[in-house]
């Protein structure tokens, strides 16, 4: 039975998110980026949520020794939270936004020439978004409990799903989500 694996660092990478202010993505790698085998990068879903309920995907470096990346999209976890951008979804939160800063991520920890992309649920959209610009690092997409479809996707988060949070979770849920 795999053991959760000890992260090897973490850190912070700037990000300009044209937020007005200085922006931060939260990253922890699991395992050594230089080891030669390639890097798993990990997209937690969401939006709105953070990379703790997927940090089960460690396990691929404990059993199989790939590096594992996790990291907080911005508005989100350890990553710079923006209440201030609350409700602009469609000019702020945009797909673009998550994908530069995805692309910074990458950049900053030098594996934009190699690496595989793991995205679960909306990371798996998003990473899905991702493969179809073609970067030239991308050596595989796992796609994991993602919607086939994102508009069918979109209507039902903000028809049924969202609606039927809680008060306190509905904001931070409904303002992250692009339309």
């Amino acid at each position: 039975v795999p053991t959760m694996a000890t992260p090897s660092y973490t850190g912070t990478v700037e990000f300009e998110a044209g937020a007005g202010k200085p922006c931060f993505s939260w990253y922890q790698v699991y395992g050594d980026l230089k080891s030669g085998k390639t890097p798993i990068v990990a997209v937690h879903g969401g939006p709105g949520s953070a990379h703790n309920y997927i940090l089960s995907m460690a396990d691929l470096h404990t059993t199989y020794g790939f590096p594992v990346v996790f990291y907080d999209q911005v508005g989100c976890g350890n990553s710079t939270h923006l209440p201030e951008m609350s409700g602009d979804a469609g000019s702020f939160w945009t797909e673009q936004l998550l994908l530069d800063e995805l692309d910074n991520l990458l950049r900053h920890l030098g594996i934009q020439d190699k690496y595989h992309l793991l995205g679960q649920s909306w990371g798996g959209m998003m990473g899905s978004r991702h493969a179809s610009k073609k970067p030239k690092g991308l050596q595989r997409l796992i796609i994991a409990d993602s919607p086939a479809n994102f508009k069918l996707f979109h209507d039902a988060a903000h028809n049924e799903l969202i609606p039927n949070l809680p008060p306190d979770v509905r904001v931070c849920t409904r303002s992250n989500l692009p339309n």
